[in-house]
C-alpha cells in the first residue's frame, strides 16, 4: 500500500481536501482514474469527505464509448458512490468552435465537471492526471519554447478547486495498484494512437529518452517542474506587485501603464508585467510570442514620438511620452443595442470578444472577502438579484446607484470621474436585470448599491470578466 499512502501525504501536503467536502472525481474508465477513485473510497472516512463520481462519454469512440460508461456506473455501483453520467456532442462542439478535437473535448470535459459541480454542490474535482502526464507536459512545453510558466507543468492544486494527488505517481505504479487491489479498469484505443502529438512523446519519445540517456526522466522531470513552479510563484508575486505599481488604469478595453516606471523595472520583471498586462486584455495567455514581448520591452527605453503597432487578436500598443496603452479594440463603437443574455449559472462572449461568466455558490465557498476580489470580479447576493440577466454596452443617459455612494449617479459622469479614457467607455460592458433594467455591474469598473453580499446571505452570484477570445489552444491537459 506504498501508493496509498504517498497519496495520502500529498494530500495532506497540498491541503487538497477538508473534512465535510464532497470531492467529485473525474472518473473515464482507464486504470489512472479507477485507481484515484478507490483511493479516495478507502480514505473518504478517514479524511471526512464524501464522493460523487462523474464521467463523459465524448462521443468519438462510439460501442467503445457506451461501454466504457456502463463500466463506471457498475463500477460506482459496486463501491456505493453516486455517479454522474452524461454524453456531449464534442465531435460537433469542436467543429462549431474550430478547435481540436484534444481542445474540445478538454473544453466540455471541464465544463461537465464544473455543471457536475454546481448540481450537487461539491466543493473541489479530483483529476487522476499522474507523473507520466506531468512528463509529457513539461516535454510539450519545452519543444514549443515554453517559459518557467510552462516547464512547471501541472499543477497539484489549480483555483483551490481542481486536485490531482497523483502527480507524483507513476503509470506503472498505478496499474501495479490497480492489480494488487484487483480494480477492474478499461483501455481507451485512442490512447495508444501516435496520431496525436502527446501520445508520439509518450509512447515513442519519452521511451527513447529513458532507453538511450536518462533512465529515470519522468522523475527527474516531475521534479524539475515542482522546483520551477515554486520559483515561478515567486517571480510571478513580485511581478504582480511590480505590475500594480505602474498601473495607471485598467478598464475592459484597454490598460494604461506608466511607461517609465515600467522601463525602470529588472528585465526579468517587465516581461512578466507585459504579460501580465496582455492576460489581463486579452483574457487568456494565448498569441503573445518572446518576439512581441523583447520589442515591447526594448521599445520602452527608447524616445521619439508616438506610435501605434498591432498585435494579435485585433490588440494595439499605443506608445505615447510617458504613458503605455493596451487597447483591446479599434476605435469603433460597439452597438449600442446589441444586448447578450447571461445565463446565471453560464456565460456569454460578445461579439467583440469580451466574455462574462456567472457562478452560483454558497456563502460559506466564498474564499476571500469582496474587497479582496480582482477588479475583473464581482459578488453579488442571489436573492437580491432579479434575473434573467443580460449584458450590453452603454447607452445615452445611463445611470445607476454605484456601490456606496448610495444615490443616483450617470455612468457618463461616473467613467469621467473615474478618468476612464474617452475611447475605452462605450466598450465596457453592463450586467443588467432584464426586467427592470437596472444596471448591477459596470463590469472591471464597479458594482451597484443594494446587490452586495450580507450577513444573511444564503447564495451568491460570482461574476467573472474577460477579455478577447479564448483560443484555448493550450496544449497540456492542466
Amino acid at each position: 500500500m506504498e501508493v496509498l499512502e504517498r497519496v495520502r501525504k500529498e494530500i495532506a501536503r497540498h491541503k487538497m481536501v477538508e473534512p465535510g467536502q464532497l470531492v467529485i472525481i473525474g472518473v473515464s474508465g482507464g486504470p489512472d482514474s479507477v485507481a484515484l477513485l478507490h483511493m479516495f473510497h478507502v480514505l473518504a472516512g478517514e479524511l471526512g469527505i464524501s464522493l460523487h463520481a462523474a464521467h463523459l462519454n465524448h462521443l468519438f469512440r462510439g460501442e467503445e464509448a457506451r461501454e466504457d460508461a456502463s463500466f463506471v456506473r457498475e463500477l460506482c455501483s459496486r463501491w456505493g458512490i453516486p455517479c454522474t453520467v452524461e454524453e456531449r456532442n464534442v465531435p460537433a462542439y469542436a467543429r462549431e468552435k474550430r478547435l481540436s478535437a484534444q481542445v474540445a473535448a478538454r473544453e466540455v470535459r471541464y465544463q461537465f465537471f464544473y455543471d457536475v459541480l454546481q448540481a450537487t454542490g461539491g466543493q473541489k474535482i479530483a483529476l487522476a492526471h499522474h507523473a507520466n502526464d506531468q512528463a509529457e507536459s513539461v516535454l510539450m512545453n519545452f519543444l514549443r519554447g515554453a517559459g518557467p510558466g510552462g516547464l512547471s507543468g501541472i499543477p497539484p492544486v489549480r483555483d483551490n478547486l481542481i486536485i490531482r494527488p497523483l502527480l507524483s505517481i507513476r503509470r506503472q505504479e498505478i496499474e501495479q495498484y490497480c492489480r494488487d487491489q484487483a480494480i477492474p479498469f478499461r483501455t481507451d484505443s485512442s490512447n495508444l494512437k501516435t496520431l496525436y502529438r502527446r501520445n508520439k512523446i509518450r509512447h515513442r519519445l519519452i521511451p527513447l529518452l529513458e532507453q538511450e540517456y536518462s533512465p529515470g526522466l519522468v522523475n527527474i522531470l516531475v521534479r524539475m517542474a515542482e522546483q520551477v513552479r515554486s520559483e515561478d510563484e515567486f517571480m510571478e508575486d513580485l511581478a504582480r506587485h511590480a505590475y500594480r505599481q505602474v498601473l495607471l488604469f485598467q478598464g475592459t478595453a484597454g490598460l494604461e501603464l506608466d511607461r517609465t516606471g515600467l522601463a525602470r523595472q529588472p528585465v526579468a520583471l517587465a516581461r512578466r508585467i507585459i504579460r501580465i498586462t496582455w492576460e489581463n486584455i486579452r483574457g487568456s495567455k494565448q498569441d503573445l510570442t518572446f518576439d512581441h514581448v523583447e520589442n515591447l520591452v526594448e521599445q520602452l527605453r527608447g524616445g521619439g514620438p508616438e506610435r501605434v503597432w498591432e498585435l494579435p487578436a485585433g490588440i494595439r500598443v499605443r506608445l505615447s511620452y510617458d504613458r503605455v496603452a493596451f487597447l483591446a479594440r479599434g476605435p469603433e463603437q460597439p452597438a449600442a443595442l446589441q444586448t447578450y443574455e447571461l445565463p446565471v449559472p453560464g456565460s456569454v462572449v460578445t461579439e467583440t470578444g469580451i466574455k462574462i461568466t456567472s457562478q452560483v455558490i454558497r456563502r460559506e465557498d466564498l474564499t476571500c472577502s469582496p474587497g479582496e476580489l480582482s477588479p475583473n470580479r464581482a459578488v453579488l447576493d442571489y436573492a437580491r438579484v432579479t434575473l434573467p440577466l443580460m449584458v450590453r454596452f452603454r447607452r445615452e443617459g445611463d445611470v445607476l446607484i454605484p456601490f456606496g455612494l448610495g444615490k443616483r449617479v450617470k455612468l457618463k459622469k461616473m467613467l469621467i470621474d473615474r478618468k476612464v479614457p474617452r475611447h475605452l467607455r462605450d466598450n465596457i460592458p453592463l450586467v443588467v436585470e432584464q426586467k427592470t433594467g437596472r444596471i448591477l455591474w459596470v463590469a472591471g469598473i464597479r458594482m451597484a448599491d443594494g446587490v452586495g453580499i450580507g450577513d444573511a446571505t444564503e447564495k451568491v452570484i460570482l461574476l467573472s470578466l474577460e477579455n478577447g477570445h479564448d483560443s484555448n489552444t493550450q496544449i497540456d491537459n492542466n
